[in-house]
């Protein structure tokens, strides 16, 4: 199971580390590689090590976008994701996204009306320091001197849909389209350094394969230069490039407690409500995936809106009990992802994952 979690956390924190099927080069490969192809990088390049790596990593990804949008403008993912063809491993089926790369050496300005669902646009820099998150009801003013490498940010758009049909979904779009980014220059993001492909492939490849399990992935993400902690920073952003900082989502995975459980056995956890900030639109969720991290069943998922709680507040997710409450449908040798966005405190939610760990799903006794 240890390397379950080692690659769920390496491909599941933003939904975007698998690229997506594109028909133009945007030179990132399968698994995220470098190509020669991108703009960012070229053979025999600036060598690739952990001190420029994170670096490296953001340099890649802005310059994809930069080639699928065209820069200053934001990509719009308009639909739910597609069951009969994922494309992304271990998807995040709360939200839908969007994504731009900006320039900010004219300034930048980002408004969101204000509404009742959850709904964030997280701006971070090349070296993956979020600058801001905007959340409904917000604007937020960035200049030249706010970040702190280069003259481009990336904007990450998380939005929740209401209901899982049309009109949620019409709204949604609504709301995608409703928030006004105003920019005072347009250059396009080139990236100041040609990374060295090569280089920076093995170097991901060793960190992804066999030192994810060595991070801590809530001091990975980071506000401040000066939050910096080695090797978690490089370990964490390569595994979950754009994720947002602990104390705007926290993840964690949740696997099968025993063998019954592991083998799809009928199994329950039980759990008090985790504490995050409900009053602004914080909510938790659960996903479950098969061991390869893709959704196996069609009851897969469920989270503070959805599921039901017990008489005392606490809420017990069933997995293959059929007629239980909060069932969800696993396969053997399962695994899930436990979200919270808007963690009261980092501290909180901490001791609130302490808690699940000791707590994960078991058949009955």
């Amino acid at each position: 199971m240890k390397w379950i979690m080692t690659l769920a956390i390496a491909l599941l924190l933003s939904g975007v580390l698998v690229a997506q099927a594109q028909e133009k080069d945007t030179g990132v490969g399968k698994n995220g590689i470098a190509l020669e192809s991108s703009p960012a990088f070229e053979k025999g390049g600036f060598p690739v090590d952990m001190f420029n790596l994170v670096r490296a990593e953001t340099a890649k990804y802005f310059a994809e976008e930069t080639i699928l949008s065209g820069g200053n403008k934001m990509r719009h993912e308009r639909t739910g994701i597609d069951l009969k063809n994922q494309t992304v491993i271990r998807s995040n089926f709360d939200l839908i996204y969007s994504y731009g790369v900006y320039d900010v050496s004219g300034g930048l300005e980002i408004s969101m009306p204000s509404y009742d669902l959850y709904q964030i646009v997280q701006v971070f820099d090349e070296n993956h320091v979020t600058l801001a998150v905007v959340y409904p009801g917000e604007s937020v003013k960035l200049g030249p001197k706010d970040v702190t490498y280069g003259e481009h940010v990336y904007l990450f758009m998380r939005t929740q849909q209401r209901t899982p049909d049309e009109k949620g979904l019409k709204e949604l779009n609504k709301r995608q389209d409703d928030v006004i980014i105003k920019a005072g220059s347009a250059k396009p993001y080139k990236s100041e350094v040609k990374y060295d492909p090569d280089s920076f492939n093995k170097l991901r490849t060793h960190l992804l394969m066999t030192g994810l399990k060595k991070s801590i992935i809530h001091k990975g993400f980071i506000e401040d230069l000066e939050d910096i902690v080695f090797p978690h920073y490089q370990l964490v952003n390569v595994g979950g490039w754009a994720g947002l900082p602990a104390k705007h989502a926290f993840y964690f995975i949740v696997a099968p407690g025993d063998e019954a459980s592991k083998k799809g056995k009928p199994s329950s956890m039980t759990f008090r409500p985790p504490p995050v900030q409900y009053e602004k639109n914080g909510y938790w969720s659960l996903t479950l995936y098969n061991e390869q991290g893709w959704v196996a069943t069609e009851n897969f998922f469920t989270n503070s809106f959805k599921a039901k709680p017990n008489s005392d507040g606490s809420y017990t997710i069933h997995f293959n009990t059929p007629g239980a409450i909060n069932n969800l449908e696993v396969v053997e040798n399962w695994n899930g992802l436990f979200r919270c966005y808007l963690p009261e405190s980092v501290e909180s939610v901490l001791e609130f994952q302490g808690k699940i760990m000791k707590n994960m799903p078991k058949g009955a006794q």
